[in-house]
């Protein structure tokens, strides 16, 4: 798939090859240092390593899943994990599957530029293809930027989880 950055310059959205891991664990820590600033039980982002990507290997295994990385020009500018087949485990709800995206990230210097949108519509393509129904992502609620970007592209709050900080007293 191929969309064009604010610039002109040429977005192609692919699957990982062993060659980007590097490109996409440094994206790894940068949506880590991102979600810090605005979360603080994340873990920081110096500590997180080749395991995390060990684990999105073992997710994209057992959901049907794929790692996309977005490149402008040779560049990886971007990824997104999605897992093309996930369960519903709700007691209340008739069991159904959908499509996941649970990572997406641009690099600071190429957000705004259209990589995002581009790895969403990469995303969506998959899912279709794979016979989703649905496409779900979720972000921190304090994550401005990544509400819009999912609203821009079509996606509508499906549930919100509210949480209550409860500090010991004494």
């Amino acid at each position: 798939m191929r969309n064009h950055d604010a610039d002109g310059r040429t977005i192609a959205v692919r699957p990982m090859s062993p060659d980007d891991r590097p490109a996409v664990l440094a994206l790894v820590r940068e949506l880590q240092a991102h979600e810090f600033e605005i979360f603080d039980r994340m873990i920081p982002p110096e500590e997180i390593t080749e395991s995390y990507l060990q684990h999105l290997d073992k997710d994209c295994a057992t959901s049907d899943g794929v790692v996309l990385v977005a490149l402008t020009g040779d560049q990886v500018t971007g990824y997104a994990s999605l897992l093309r087949r996930v369960s519903d485990e709700s007691y209340d709800e008739t069991p159904y599957t959908y499509a996941y995206i649970g990572d997406l990230v641009v690099t600071r210097e190429a957000r705004g530029g259209g990589v995002g949108r581009a790895l969403i519509e990469a995303c969506e393509a998959q899912a279709r293809a794979a016979g989703a129904k649905w496409l779900r992502s979720a972000v921190l609620a304090r994550n401005a930027a990544a509400h819009a970007l999912y609203r821009s592209a079509g996606f509508a709050d499906h549930l919100v989880t509210l949480e209550k900080p409860l500090e010991r007293e004494g």
